[in-house]
């Protein structure tokens, strides 16, 4: 009887787990994107690669490592900034974009940072065109001013 009720509480056990996890899951799958790449958290803002230019590493002194090419139209994340080097943008893994015309940063909007902190965009709802006779009566505005009427 004791191992009846222990297959049937395991079971309960694995199934809610299973909800919950597969709950929590769908909510972390959303996407925000913000043109070819996926806004993520702690990130401050992006960079487009308007002409062929160089990624870089820092070395230990100090010095610029190259660590690859990078292709017009290519955009990547912006985790920080530094001044080093007459401005370097941080693009994760411990590389860099030098700041220079061949590179367009922009900074994400609120509502895309709204989007990405779970909160919905403001969306304005048109409001549909009401059929005749289904329109409530419009109530005159209450003002302070008090009329006397006097009956003669």
């Amino acid at each position: 009887m004791t191992m009846k009720i222990k297959r049937y509480l395991s079971l309960f056990v694995i199934t809610v787990s299973f909800i919950l996890l597969t709950s929590v899951y769908a909510e972390a799958a959303v996407k925000v994107m913000w043109g070819k790449t996926e806004l993520k958290v702690g990130q401050i803002g992006k960079v487009t690669v308007q002409s062929n230019t160089t990624l870089w590493k820092i070395g230990p002194d100090q010095s610029l490592i190259k660590v690859r090419d990078l292709k017009k139209g290519e955009e990547y994340r912006v985790y920080r900034y530094t001044n080093d080097h007459n401005g370097l943008y941080g693009v994760g893994g411990g590389n860099f974009v030098k700041k220079d015309i061949s590179i367009k940063y922009e900074t994400p909007s609120k509502a895309k940072l709204k989007q990405l902190n779970g909160d919905k965009p403001d969306v304005v709802e048109t409001p549909a065109k009401p059929k005749p006779g289904d329109t409530l009566p419009v109530e005159p505005p209450i003002t302070d001013k008090v009329e006397v009427i006097s009956v003669d």
